[in-house]
């Protein structure tokens, strides 16, 4: 058996950490190869004990040898084959973690059955021409721990949420639109402000409650309109009306307490 020559036979004992195992060869009396390399590539997937791989003796004997891998057999069936593919296993197990390409639809796919991650010391940068689609059954989360994050589109940018909407910010938040800004609330508004309140408006302000009480209280003054049209204005001390001139009109009434100077 001069020269080199090939044989396939059983791993029987792996030594992961060298990335290297012994082969049992059952048609020579189970003899049993030192520890040969496996083939590398720069990637790293060992066998599993009892597999069938494929060994290349460079001499005689078993002492040097190199292990090409394990060959498509009977009991090592694809998951699926095709012209066109290429599908590449990340575990023993078939399905468990891959990535595939389909050169007939240009479609690559990656799965992972737990967690897929990126570390990155510089920039990552993803492009696509047509549209991008982020989905999770859970929660997503986009961070920037030292500088800011932004969402920017030509045409309209929706935010949807089956529950609650939160918007929290160090210093300001600010909402500017060109156009109009429609708010509708279904249930309770309410506001808390911890400092002072400007509303500036460069032309009037219109305001539409369609049914039920309207009530506004600041600073214990309660101004409440009710669902008739009455008007109703309480202050826990004293109103100062001034003006050049007031007309007051009405139907029917007593204005009590009226004093003109």
């Amino acid at each position: 058996m001069a020269g080199s020559w090939n044989r396939t036979g059983r791993v029987s004992n792996i030594d992961y950490k060298a990335g290297t195992y012994e082969i049992t060869y059952f048609d020579r009396g189970q003899s049993v190869t030192r520890k040969i390399n496996a083939m590398s590539n720069g990637e790293y997937m060992m066998p599993e004990v009892g597999q069938i791989v494929s060994v290349s003796h460079n001499s005689n004997g078993t002492a040097a040898a190199i292990s090409a891998g394990t060959p498509w057999n009977k009991t090592n069936v694809p998951v699926e084959g095709y012209k066109g593919l290429f599908r590449k296993e990340y575990a023993n197990t078939k399905g468990q973690a891959y990535e595939r390409y389909d050169a007939n639809t240009g479609v690559y796919t990656q799965f992972i059955d737990k967690r897929t991650g990126r570390i990155c010391n510089g920039e990552i940068y993803d492009e696509a021409k047509s549209s991008a689609t982020f989905a999770a059954n859970k929660q997503i989360q986009m961070m920037s721990r030292e500088a800011s994050a932004s969402m920017q589109a030509k045409t309209s940018a929706g935010i949807v949420a089956g529950e609650d909407i939160s918007l929290e910010a160090g210093k300001n938040i600010i909402l500017d639109a060109a156009g109009g800004m429609s708010t509708a609330v279904g249930g309770e508004t309410e506001e808390q402000y911890k400092d002072k309140v400007k509303r500036k408006l460069e032309k009037g302000l219109e305001s539409a409650v369609e049914g039920g009480e309207v009530k506004l209280t600041l600073n214990g003054v309660e101004i409440v309109i009710s669902e008739e049209g009455d008007v109703t204005i309480t202050a826990p001390k004293k109103i100062d009306v001034i003006a050049k001139e007031i007309d007051l009109t009405a139907d029917s009434g007593v204005i009590k307490g009226l004093v003109l100077a």
